[in-house]
């Protein structure tokens, strides 16, 4: 009986513990996604800047030559541009976010404004979708910084509270 009650402490406080680290680990994967957005869009702000690209080709090119975990969603916007299916562009870009992004850390805010992003960029002259991309890196930016300064912080009270709680549950157990 008392080998029982052990070995289900030992696998409270693991399972607690592996919990913590999780929460903490989706908060990095959450900022290096960010910032994996940042480049793309910079890059898509510089096709259309530089190379006077039409934003169907930009983010064409984008998703040719980006290898990480945006390349499927701009690859299928790209494709869903190129079918000409009578859909806007911010339709197509908010069914892309709604579909293919469901299994990246971006959280529902980060989601929100890039469907947003989306519905201001399709429309509107150069000018316009520069601007648009500018705001878009600023507002991505200004993410990054904060999740950043608090991040090392939110690690470590993920990882203690999981361990904490664990020990707080076995404890009530015995």
């Amino acid at each position: 009986m008392e080998i029982t009650k052990v070995v289900g402490c030992i696998l409270v406080i693991l399972s607690s513990t592996l919990m913590g680290f999780y929460c903490s680990n989706q908060l990095k994967c959450r900022i290096e996604e960010l910032q994996d957005l940042r480049k793309l869009i910079i890059l898509l702000r510089g096709d259309i800047r530089y190379s006077n690209t039409p934003l169907p080709e930009a983010i064409s090119s984008i998703a040719r030559r980006h290898e990480g975990s945006f390349k499927k969603f701009f690859t299928k916007v790209s494709e869903r541009l190129s079918e000409y299916g009578g859909n806007t562009f911010a339709q197509v870009w908010k069914e892309a976010v709604e579909e293919d992004l469901l299994e990246s850390y971006l959280n529902k805010k980060d989601k929100l404004q890039l469907i947003q992003f989306g519905e201001n960029l399709g429309y509107l002259d150069k000018e316009m979708q520069l601007n648009t991309l500018e705001l878009f890196i600023t507002q991505v930016e200004e993410e990054i910084s904060m999740l950043s300064k608090t991040a090392k912080e939110k690690v470590y009270l993920y990882n203690s509270l999981g361990i904490m709680a664990g020990i707080f549950v076995s404890i009530i157990l015995l």
